[in-house]
């Protein structure tokens, strides 16, 4: 009978624990982002572009602040000169390959003004979770028709 009781204990406490709050991020841009978590506690998520991330909160007030992922940007230059350099030796390269290349060169220049077009700043929402208020907020990120980022909080 201790035995079940114990059980019965556990249970209910892993129930307890998976039932705190959670804040997803989606990034819907064509760059990673970090995105800071506040609520009692600070959490960085990372989302890559297309993908979610989410972290537990406490309850309360939250809020999401999402900077573009300078470690990003790094990556990005690196890609483009290795690029660069096989497209320096051109006549190494097969025409399937060549057009790979310049393919590849065009992609990373429209991700890289994208990120360049968003840096400018980070942007922010919130809300407030659990109580009699949502057990859970999604958070979206997207850039403008300038290309500066935005963040909304549902």
């Amino acid at each position: 009978m201790k035995r079940m009781k114990w059980i019965a204990l556990i249970l209910a406490a892993a129930l307890l624990v998976g039932c705190a709050p959670t804040v997803t991020v989606s990034n819907t841009t064509s760059f990673p982002v970090r995105a800071i978590v506040r609520s009692g506690t600070s959490s960085v998520l990372s989302p890559s572009p297309g993908e979610s991330s989410s972290a537990e909160v406490t309850e309360g007030a939250y809020r999401v602040t999402v900077i573009p992922d300078a470690e990003w940007i790094e990556y990005a230059k690196l890609t483009r000169q290795v690029l660069n350099d096989q497209l320096a030796h051109a006549d190494q390269l097969t025409g399937p390959q060549l057009l790979d290349v310049i393919r590849r060169l065009k992609e990373i220049a429209l991700q890289m003004q994208a990120f360049e077009q968003a840096a400018g700043a980070g942007t922010s929402c919130g809300g407030k979770l659990g109580g009699e208020g949502a057990d859970s907020a999604f958070v979206t990120v997207t850039q403008d028709a300038s290309g500066a980022l935005v963040v909304t909080c549902r």
